[in-house]
């Protein structure tokens, strides 16, 4: 018996011995400034094939993170980008006139030539029809090194799943009527008795036949301003400086993917009159891929 309480007396001696050379123990600490707001600016660019009559925009993005952890961080954001439309793109000498062949200025019955003939088309120069974007995101942020409370730099990756509401400016402008090596001189005459018509002149020249049509919703359907709802996803790099606690700023660049809205593209039709008479034209509904740069600023707390 006194064997045996001896035994026990020198177990719980060993045992407080070894509590003594662990030292105390120390509770880990939170990660300081693990909440922030922040706001970010930079250019848009669309990218792709037939992506759409429009130049370079802009986007605009504010929202809040939390760290979940030292890699993870979510939070919600409204952005807002947009795109002008270009007009350059419909204006070009060397693609812009819609052509086909027939007698749409009826000079076959006038002169009284039996099935005339001729190559015909129109060039049009519109305006109008800016796309924006404006939506709410889920922001998943990633860092490749696990963020300490004494990080300058931090790289990442980010996931931006959304919602938007996609909104585009009605569409008008003016279509003007050329012909092909052939045109009517009317001697600047009241009369038209002594109109000549020029044709099979074989100048590969185009010729302003007078006629010219305006453009605009009032007229057709798809010219109308839109709005839809529709989602998609930016992903992509980004690069942080913490050089204080409160304040961070970063710079990323995001690959974005605006699921099916419709937008200005001619680029998405062939030349010919068949497109420009389509009445869906110059629509067309299809994926929106994009890339937007940005650079911003957080407060943390």
């Amino acid at each position: 018996m006194k064997r045996s309480i001896g035994l026990a007396g020198l177990f719980f001696a060993f045992l407080s011995v070894s509590a003594q050379d662990e030292g105390a123990i120390v509770k880990r600490q939170r990660i300081d400034k693990s909440a922030g707001i922040f706001l970010g600016l930079g250019p848009s660019f669309t990218f792709g094939k037939n992506i759409g009559d429009y130049k370079a925009g802009f986007n605009a993005e504010i929202g809040a993170l939390k760290r979940v952890n030292r890699i993870l961080s979510i939070g919600p954001s409204i952005s807002y980008v947009s795109f002008a439309y270009d007009p350059e793109v419909t204006t070009n000498k060397s693609g812009d006139i819609y052509v086909g062949t027939g007698d749409p200025n009826n000079w076959s019955t006038k002169y009284g030539l039996n099935d005339l003939s001729y190559g015909f088309g129109y060039v049009l120069e519109l305006k109008g029809g800016d796309l924006s974007l404006t939506s709410l995101a889920l922001n998943i942020k990633l860092n490749f090194v696990p963020v300490k409370d004494h990080s300058i730099f931090s790289v990442y990756a980010f996931a931006k799943p959304f919602v938007t509401l996609a909104s585009r400016k009605e569409v008008t402008g003016k279509a003007t009527r050329y012909t092909y090596e052939i045109y009517e001189d009317n001697k600047n005459t009241s009369t038209t008795s002594d109109d000549v018509l020029h044709y099979n002149l074989q100048d590969n020249q185009l010729y302003a036949d007078g006629y010219t049509e305006t453009w605009g919703p009032s007229s057709y359907e798809a010219l109308k301003k839109d709005t839809e709802v529709t989602g998609g996803i930016f992903v992509g790099p980004g690069i942080e400086f913490l050089p204080a606690r409160k304040f961070s700023f970063y710079l990323q660049a995001a690959v974005g993917y605006t699921f099916p809205v419709t937008f200005v593209s001619t680029e998405a039709y062939d030349r010919t009159i068949a497109s420009y008479v389509d009445p869906k034209f110059p629509m067309t509904k299809k994926g929106f891929p994009s890339l937007n740069v940005q650079v911003g600023a957080s407060y943390n707390f």
